[in-house]
């Protein structure tokens, strides 16, 4: 009687451990080679991670919202570097990149209609900036952001399951 691999009825490893060892490992080296703005790269290599957790997962949802949020991230404080921005344009890039990532996580997945929640927020903020318009009062900006992220990490534990 031969041995044949039992891997039809086995779940399929997961990629998501070694792929963010991957991509902190990979943010630290660019330093020494001389590319600035380390952090913002890890934050872009973080979110190819959760991506690819993602296509690879049989229960992929989980990796999918923190993929496009850190993907936002990362782009949102890399493309002002990347085109030297000025002004008020990298505040603005980087809302709208954060806000994209949302509405992508919308797009991939539209029955899950909650991202649009949070890239709304974000939306609404950015335009605003476009016009010039002060909607979040100096005081309170750099937390913004941040309790953003915050409202929807809570959402992402207690929110209702669905399959």
């Amino acid at each position: 009687m031969s041995q044949q691999p039992q891997l039809q009825n086995r779940r399929r490893r997961g990629v998501l451990g070694g792929l963010v060892l991957i991509a902190i490992g990979s943010a630290f080296i660019l330093p020494p080679l001389g590319i600035a703005n380390a952090s913002s790269y890890l934050f872009l290599a973080l979110g190819v991670a959760f991506a690819v957790a993602y296509v690879t997962s049989l229960n992929p949802y989980v990796y999918l919202v923190p993929a496009a949020t850190l993907l936002g991230l990362g782009l949102g404080l890399l493309i002002p570097d990347w085109f030297r921005l000025k002004g008020d344009l990298p505040a603005i890039v980087f809302l709208s990149a954060l806000a994209l990532g949302f509405a992508v996580a919308f797009l991939i997945r539209p029955q899950r209609r909650w991202p649009l929640a949070p890239a709304a927020l974000l939306a609404v903020v950015a335009l605003a900036e476009v016009f010039g318009i002060t909607v979040i009062p100096p005081s309170v900006q750099p937390y913004y952001v941040p309790v953003v992220l915050v409202g929807v990490g809570v959402y992402l534990i207690v929110g209702p399951r669905v399959n």
